[in-house]
Protein backbone atom coordinates (compact mmCIF):
# COMPACT_ATOMS: atom_id res chain seq x y z
CA UNK A 1 0.00 0.00 0.00
CA UNK A 2 1.26 3.46 -0.88
CA UNK A 3 1.97 5.76 2.03
CA UNK A 4 0.66 9.19 1.21
CA UNK A 5 1.51 11.04 4.44
CA UNK A 6 1.45 10.39 8.15
CA UNK A 7 -0.85 12.17 10.56
CA UNK A 8 0.63 15.34 11.93
CA UNK A 9 2.53 14.67 15.14
CA UNK A 10 2.05 16.98 18.12
CA UNK A 11 4.31 19.97 17.79
CA UNK A 12 7.05 20.58 20.32
CA UNK A 13 7.89 24.25 20.24
CA UNK A 14 11.60 25.06 20.18
CA UNK A 15 12.68 28.67 20.19
CA UNK A 16 13.98 29.82 16.82
CA UNK A 17 15.56 32.96 15.49
CA UNK A 18 12.14 34.26 14.54
CA UNK A 19 10.71 34.00 18.08
CA UNK A 20 10.69 36.78 20.64
CA UNK A 21 11.19 36.51 24.39
CA UNK A 22 8.65 37.99 26.75
CA UNK A 23 8.99 41.74 26.83
CA UNK A 24 10.51 42.03 23.38
CA UNK A 25 8.82 44.00 20.64
CA UNK A 26 6.31 41.76 18.76
CA UNK A 27 6.68 41.46 15.01
CA UNK A 28 4.26 43.18 12.68
CA UNK A 29 3.04 41.30 9.58
CA UNK A 30 5.83 42.59 7.34
CA UNK A 31 8.51 41.68 9.85
CA UNK A 32 7.07 38.17 10.32
CA UNK A 33 6.93 37.45 6.57
CA UNK A 34 10.51 38.63 6.22
CA UNK A 35 11.65 36.38 9.05
CA UNK A 36 9.83 33.32 7.73
CA UNK A 37 11.37 33.70 4.27
CA UNK A 38 14.98 34.15 5.35
CA UNK A 39 17.68 31.50 5.58
CA UNK A 40 18.49 30.91 9.23
CA UNK A 41 21.71 30.58 11.12
CA UNK A 42 22.61 27.46 13.08
CA UNK A 43 19.88 26.49 15.52
CA UNK A 44 18.70 23.39 17.31
CA UNK A 45 16.78 20.61 15.48
CA UNK A 46 13.18 21.62 14.99
CA UNK A 47 13.99 25.26 14.34
CA UNK A 48 13.70 27.18 11.09
CA UNK A 49 16.99 26.08 9.55
CA UNK A 50 16.27 22.39 9.86
CA UNK A 51 13.69 20.74 7.61
CA UNK A 52 11.49 23.80 7.73
CA UNK A 53 9.94 23.30 4.32
CA UNK A 54 8.65 19.72 4.18
CA UNK A 55 5.09 21.04 4.36
CA UNK A 56 4.96 21.58 0.57
CA UNK A 57 5.69 17.91 -0.08
CA UNK A 58 3.29 16.88 2.68
CA UNK A 59 0.46 18.95 1.24
CA UNK A 60 1.15 17.76 -2.32
CA UNK A 61 0.99 14.14 -1.13
CA UNK A 62 -2.29 14.75 0.71
CA UNK A 63 -3.73 16.33 -2.44
CA UNK A 64 -2.70 13.33 -4.56
CA UNK A 65 -0.34 15.39 -6.71
CA UNK A 66 2.62 13.20 -5.85
CA UNK A 67 3.00 9.68 -4.48
CA UNK A 68 5.09 9.64 -1.33
CA UNK A 69 6.57 6.36 -0.06
CA UNK A 70 8.70 7.04 2.99
CA UNK A 71 9.49 5.67 6.43
CA UNK A 72 10.40 8.54 8.71
CA UNK A 73 10.82 9.96 12.18
CA UNK A 74 10.50 13.40 13.76
CA UNK A 75 8.61 15.81 11.51
CA UNK A 76 9.40 14.29 8.12
CA UNK A 77 6.28 13.16 6.22
CA UNK A 78 5.76 9.43 5.80
CA UNK A 79 5.09 6.31 7.86
CA UNK A 80 6.58 6.56 11.38
CA UNK A 81 9.64 4.36 11.90
CA UNK A 82 9.16 4.04 15.64
CA UNK A 83 12.26 2.34 17.06
CA UNK A 84 13.36 0.89 13.72
CA UNK A 85 16.48 2.05 11.86
CA UNK A 86 18.02 4.34 14.51
CA UNK A 87 19.53 7.54 13.09
CA UNK A 88 17.59 7.23 9.83
CA UNK A 89 15.37 10.31 9.60
CA UNK A 90 13.77 9.45 6.27
CA UNK A 91 14.13 6.68 3.72
CA UNK A 92 12.02 6.32 0.58
CA UNK A 93 11.03 8.72 -2.12
CA UNK A 94 8.45 10.55 -4.15
CA UNK A 95 7.04 9.89 -7.60
CA UNK A 96 5.64 12.91 -9.41
CA UNK A 97 4.06 11.64 -12.62
CA UNK A 98 3.69 15.16 -14.01
CA UNK A 99 5.14 18.62 -13.46
CA UNK A 100 4.05 20.06 -10.12
CA UNK A 101 2.81 23.43 -8.90
CA UNK A 102 4.95 23.32 -5.75
CA UNK A 103 8.62 23.20 -4.84
CA UNK A 104 10.68 22.68 -1.69
CA UNK A 105 11.91 26.10 -0.65
CA UNK A 106 15.41 26.80 0.62
CA UNK A 107 16.06 24.83 3.80
CA UNK A 108 18.52 22.62 5.63
CA UNK A 109 18.05 19.06 6.85
CA UNK A 110 18.91 17.58 10.23
CA UNK A 111 21.21 15.06 8.58
CA UNK A 112 23.12 13.98 5.49
CA UNK A 113 20.91 13.24 2.49
CA UNK A 114 22.07 10.90 -0.28
CA UNK A 115 19.52 10.71 -3.09
CA UNK A 116 19.03 9.32 -6.60
CA UNK A 117 17.00 10.72 -9.50
CA UNK A 118 15.47 7.56 -10.95
CA UNK A 119 13.31 9.30 -13.56
CA UNK A 120 12.74 12.74 -15.03
CA UNK A 121 14.68 15.90 -14.28
CA UNK A 122 15.10 18.25 -11.35
CA UNK A 123 16.60 21.64 -10.55
CA UNK A 124 18.58 21.47 -7.33
CA UNK A 125 20.08 24.57 -5.76
CA UNK A 126 22.72 24.15 -3.05
CA UNK A 127 24.14 27.21 -1.29
CA UNK A 128 23.12 29.36 -4.25
CA UNK A 129 24.58 27.07 -6.94
CA UNK A 130 22.12 25.76 -9.53
CA UNK A 131 22.31 22.15 -10.75
CA UNK A 132 20.11 20.65 -13.47
CA UNK A 133 19.81 16.98 -12.59
CA UNK A 134 18.91 14.35 -15.17
CA UNK A 135 17.84 10.73 -14.87
CA UNK A 136 20.53 8.50 -13.37
CA UNK A 137 22.27 11.21 -11.37
CA UNK A 138 22.53 11.35 -7.61
CA UNK A 139 23.23 14.14 -5.15
CA UNK A 140 24.50 14.66 -1.62
CA UNK A 141 23.48 17.44 0.77
CA UNK A 142 25.14 18.04 4.14
CA UNK A 143 23.26 19.37 7.19
CA UNK A 144 24.67 22.92 6.96
CA UNK A 145 23.91 23.35 3.25
CA UNK A 146 20.90 25.43 2.25
CA UNK A 147 19.16 23.75 -0.67
CA UNK A 148 15.91 23.76 -2.58
CA UNK A 149 14.13 21.59 -5.14
CA UNK A 150 12.41 23.17 -8.13
CA UNK A 151 12.82 26.37 -10.10
CA UNK A 152 10.48 27.25 -8.52
CA UNK A 153 8.35 24.11 -9.09
CA UNK A 154 9.24 20.42 -9.07
CA UNK A 155 9.41 18.72 -12.46
CA UNK A 156 8.00 15.30 -13.29
CA UNK A 157 10.42 13.07 -11.43
CA UNK A 158 11.05 10.07 -9.21
CA UNK A 159 13.55 10.57 -6.39
CA UNK A 160 14.74 8.00 -3.84
CA UNK A 161 16.71 9.04 -0.77
CA UNK A 162 18.22 8.10 2.57
CA UNK A 163 18.58 10.82 5.19
CA UNK A 164 20.86 10.08 8.17
CA UNK A 165 21.32 11.97 11.40
CA UNK A 166 25.05 11.51 11.96
CA UNK A 167 25.15 13.82 14.95
CA UNK A 168 26.45 16.93 13.16
CA UNK A 169 24.94 20.30 12.34
CA UNK A 170 28.17 22.15 11.60
CA UNK A 171 31.17 21.35 9.36
CA UNK A 172 33.72 20.85 12.15
CA UNK A 173 31.73 18.41 14.31
CA UNK A 174 32.42 14.68 14.62
CA UNK A 175 30.29 12.28 12.59
CA UNK A 176 28.68 9.23 14.17
CA UNK A 177 27.24 6.56 11.88
CA UNK A 178 24.61 4.01 13.05
CA UNK A 179 25.96 0.98 14.92
CA UNK A 180 23.74 -1.32 12.87
CA UNK A 181 25.87 -0.66 9.78
CA UNK A 182 28.48 -2.94 11.41
CA UNK A 183 31.30 -1.26 9.52
CA UNK A 184 34.92 -1.19 10.63
CA UNK A 185 36.19 2.06 12.14
CA UNK A 186 38.51 2.46 9.17
CA UNK A 187 35.65 2.34 6.65
CA UNK A 188 33.34 4.69 8.56
CA UNK A 189 36.25 7.12 8.96
CA UNK A 190 36.91 6.93 5.21
CA UNK A 191 33.25 7.50 4.33
CA UNK A 192 33.13 10.46 6.70
CA UNK A 193 36.25 11.96 5.17
CA UNK A 194 34.92 11.58 1.64
CA UNK A 195 31.69 13.34 2.57
CA UNK A 196 33.02 16.04 4.90
CA UNK A 197 36.23 17.05 3.10
CA UNK A 198 34.65 16.97 -0.36
CA UNK A 199 31.47 18.84 -1.19
CA UNK A 200 30.73 17.70 -4.71
CA UNK A 201 26.95 17.83 -4.85
CA UNK A 202 26.05 15.93 -8.01
CA UNK A 203 27.48 12.80 -9.63
CA UNK A 204 26.28 10.02 -11.92
CA UNK A 205 25.24 6.91 -10.00
CA UNK A 206 27.00 3.65 -10.82
CA UNK A 207 24.82 0.73 -11.85
CA UNK A 208 25.33 -0.85 -8.43
CA UNK A 209 24.32 2.30 -6.57
CA UNK A 210 21.28 2.85 -8.80
CA UNK A 211 20.16 -0.76 -8.27
CA UNK A 212 20.51 -0.44 -4.49
CA UNK A 213 18.41 2.72 -4.45
CA UNK A 214 15.62 1.02 -6.38
CA UNK A 215 15.73 -2.02 -4.10
CA UNK A 216 15.38 0.29 -1.11
CA UNK A 217 12.43 2.00 -2.78
CA UNK A 218 10.77 -1.37 -3.37
CA UNK A 219 11.08 -2.34 0.29
CA UNK A 220 9.80 1.02 1.55
CA UNK A 221 6.78 0.73 -0.76
CA UNK A 222 5.48 -1.95 1.60
CA UNK A 223 3.84 -1.15 4.95
CA UNK A 224 5.64 -3.80 6.93
CA UNK A 225 8.50 -2.07 8.70
CA UNK A 226 8.96 -4.77 11.35
CA UNK A 227 9.44 -7.58 8.85
CA UNK A 228 11.68 -5.55 6.55
CA UNK A 229 13.93 -3.69 8.97
CA UNK A 230 16.80 -6.17 8.75
CA UNK A 231 16.55 -6.29 4.97
CA UNK A 232 16.60 -2.50 4.77
CA UNK A 233 19.54 -2.24 7.16
CA UNK A 234 21.54 -4.51 4.88
CA UNK A 235 20.46 -2.69 1.72
CA UNK A 236 21.30 0.75 3.13
CA UNK A 237 24.66 -0.47 4.38
CA UNK A 238 25.40 -1.98 0.95
CA UNK A 239 24.31 1.24 -0.75
CA UNK A 240 26.73 3.27 1.36
CA UNK A 241 29.54 0.82 0.67
CA UNK A 242 28.92 1.01 -3.09
CA UNK A 243 28.62 4.78 -2.88
CA UNK A 244 31.93 5.05 -1.00
CA UNK A 245 33.66 2.82 -3.55
CA UNK A 246 32.31 4.97 -6.37
CA UNK A 247 33.62 8.11 -4.70
CA UNK A 248 37.03 6.51 -4.14
CA UNK A 249 37.29 5.52 -7.80
CA UNK A 250 36.92 9.19 -8.70
CA UNK A 251 39.87 10.06 -6.42
CA UNK A 252 38.34 13.37 -5.27
CA UNK A 253 40.53 16.17 -3.97
CA UNK A 254 39.89 16.42 -0.23
CA UNK A 255 40.10 19.79 1.51
CA UNK A 256 40.59 19.81 5.28
CA UNK A 257 39.39 23.43 5.45
CA UNK A 258 35.87 22.25 4.56
CA UNK A 259 35.65 20.53 7.96
CA UNK A 260 37.25 23.28 10.03
CA UNK A 261 35.76 25.34 12.84
CA UNK A 262 36.81 28.44 10.91
CA UNK A 263 34.45 27.41 8.11
CA UNK A 264 31.66 26.95 10.63
CA UNK A 265 32.16 30.56 11.72
CA UNK A 266 32.27 31.73 8.09
CA UNK A 267 28.89 30.11 7.40
CA UNK A 268 27.47 31.70 10.54
CA UNK A 269 28.72 35.14 9.53
CA UNK A 270 27.39 34.73 5.98
CA UNK A 271 23.89 34.03 7.34
CA UNK A 272 23.99 36.55 10.15
CA UNK A 273 22.41 39.33 8.01
CA UNK A 274 19.27 37.19 7.78
CA UNK A 275 18.85 36.99 11.55
CA UNK A 276 19.72 40.43 12.81
CA UNK A 277 16.68 40.64 15.10
CA UNK A 278 18.06 37.84 17.28
CA UNK A 279 19.39 39.11 20.61
CA UNK A 280 22.96 38.14 19.82
CA UNK A 281 25.71 38.16 22.42
CA UNK A 282 29.26 36.85 22.18
CA UNK A 283 28.15 33.86 24.24
CA UNK A 284 25.22 32.79 22.09
CA UNK A 285 27.03 33.49 18.80
CA UNK A 286 29.80 31.16 19.95
CA UNK A 287 27.23 28.61 21.12
CA UNK A 288 25.49 28.70 17.73
CA UNK A 289 28.81 27.61 16.23
CA UNK A 290 29.44 25.05 18.99
CA UNK A 291 32.67 26.82 19.89
CA UNK A 292 34.15 28.55 22.92
CA UNK A 293 34.02 32.32 23.05
CA UNK A 294 37.77 32.46 22.50
CA UNK A 295 37.69 30.18 19.45
CA UNK A 296 34.78 32.04 17.94
CA UNK A 297 36.37 35.44 18.55
CA UNK A 298 39.69 34.37 17.03
CA UNK A 299 38.02 33.06 13.87
CA UNK A 300 35.80 36.12 13.55
CA UNK A 301 38.82 38.43 13.93
CA UNK A 302 40.72 36.46 11.27
CA UNK A 303 37.79 36.51 8.84
CA UNK A 304 36.56 40.09 9.33
CA UNK A 305 39.40 41.95 11.05
CA UNK A 306 36.83 42.90 13.69
CA UNK A 307 35.68 41.64 17.05
CA UNK A 308 32.35 39.75 16.92
CA UNK A 309 30.45 42.55 18.67
CA UNK A 310 31.86 45.21 16.37
CA UNK A 311 31.17 43.11 13.27
CA UNK A 312 27.60 42.45 14.41
CA UNK A 313 26.94 46.16 14.86
CA UNK A 314 28.48 46.95 11.48
CA UNK A 315 26.24 44.40 9.73
CA UNK A 316 23.17 45.71 11.55
CA UNK A 317 23.90 49.31 10.63
CA UNK A 318 24.62 48.51 6.98
CA UNK A 319 21.33 46.61 6.76
CA UNK A 320 19.49 49.48 8.44
CA UNK A 321 20.86 52.01 5.96
CA UNK A 322 19.77 49.80 3.06
CA UNK A 323 16.28 49.23 4.46
CA UNK A 324 15.78 52.91 5.27
CA UNK A 325 16.38 53.69 1.60
CA UNK A 326 14.23 50.87 0.23
CA UNK A 327 11.31 50.52 2.64
CA UNK A 328 9.45 53.78 2.88
CA UNK A 329 6.47 52.16 4.62
CA UNK A 330 8.54 50.95 7.59
CA UNK A 331 9.18 53.38 10.43
CA UNK A 332 12.66 54.07 11.77
CA UNK A 333 11.68 52.28 14.99
CA UNK A 334 10.51 49.18 13.13
CA UNK A 335 13.75 49.00 11.17
CA UNK A 336 15.80 49.55 14.31
CA UNK A 337 14.06 46.62 16.03
CA UNK A 338 14.35 44.38 12.96
CA UNK A 339 18.07 45.05 12.95
CA UNK A 340 18.35 44.01 16.59
CA UNK A 341 18.68 47.38 18.32
CA UNK A 342 16.97 47.62 21.71
CA UNK A 343 15.61 51.12 21.12
CA UNK A 344 15.31 53.69 18.38
CA UNK A 345 17.33 56.16 20.46
CA UNK A 346 20.30 53.83 20.79
CA UNK A 347 19.98 52.96 17.10
CA UNK A 348 20.06 56.64 16.10
CA UNK A 349 23.18 57.24 18.21
CA UNK A 350 25.05 54.28 16.69
CA UNK A 351 23.87 55.17 13.19
CA UNK A 352 25.05 58.79 13.34
CA UNK A 353 28.36 57.76 14.87
CA UNK A 354 29.03 55.41 11.94
CA UNK A 355 27.66 57.38 8.97
CA UNK A 356 27.81 60.97 10.16
CA UNK A 357 24.09 61.65 9.68
CA UNK A 358 20.84 60.52 11.28
CA UNK A 359 18.51 57.72 10.11
CA UNK A 360 15.88 60.35 9.19
CA UNK A 361 18.40 62.15 6.97
CA UNK A 362 19.00 58.92 5.06
CA UNK A 363 15.46 59.26 3.76
CA UNK A 364 16.04 62.83 2.69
Amino acid sequence: MTIIAQEKAPRVRIRTVVDFEQGEQPMNAEMRMSALSRPAVFTEPGALMYAGNCSDLYQAALAGKVTLNAWTRRKYPGKPLGDALPQVLSVGGWDAARAQDWGLKEHCNEGVKIAYLARGSMVLKVDGHRHELTEGQMFVVRPWQLHQFGDPHVSASQIVWVLFDVGVRRPHEDWLWPDWMAWSERDTARLTKLLSRNEQHVLTASREVARSFMEIDEVVSSEDIASNETRLRLQISMLLLQFMEQLERQAPTLNEDLASSKRTVQIFLDRLPHALDQQWTLENMAAECSLSRTQFSQHCQALTNMTPVRYLQMVRLEAARKWLSERAAATVTEIALECGFSSSQYFATCYKRRFGYSPQQTRG
